[in-house]
């Protein structure tokens, strides 16, 4: 089973042509040429690869941790029986 890490940084490496050697969970998306723009144009992706809906409030996301937990937050809360499953198997992102 592929943990939202995992399925992240799948989209990651997919979408901005990213190493998935530096994909670890500290790493910080701007380092990784992701900015604001790109942060907006991968919660739209991240909506049809997970099936969320994106709020519209802003949130700070830094590093490719914060993405994870904001994703098991999002489908904690829109999919309450699939995050069973998901949050059981771990985002692979302990929460600070």
């Amino acid at each position: 089973m592929n943990t939202t890490l995992d399925r992240l940084r799948e989209l990651l490496v997919k979408d901005y042509k990213l190493e998935p050697d530096l994909l670890t969970p500290d790493a910080p998306l701007e380092a990784l040429g992701i900015d604001s723009l790109g942060v907006a144009e991968l919660m739209f992706n991240i909506e049809d690869e997970f099936q969320v809906a994106i709020p519209g409030d802003p949130v700070a996301l830094a590093t490719i941790g914060d993405v994870v937990r904001y994703i098991d937050g999002l489908v904690t809360t829109q999919h309450p029986a699939a995050a069973s499953g998901a949050v059981d198997a771990g985002s692979a992102v302990p929460a600070q």
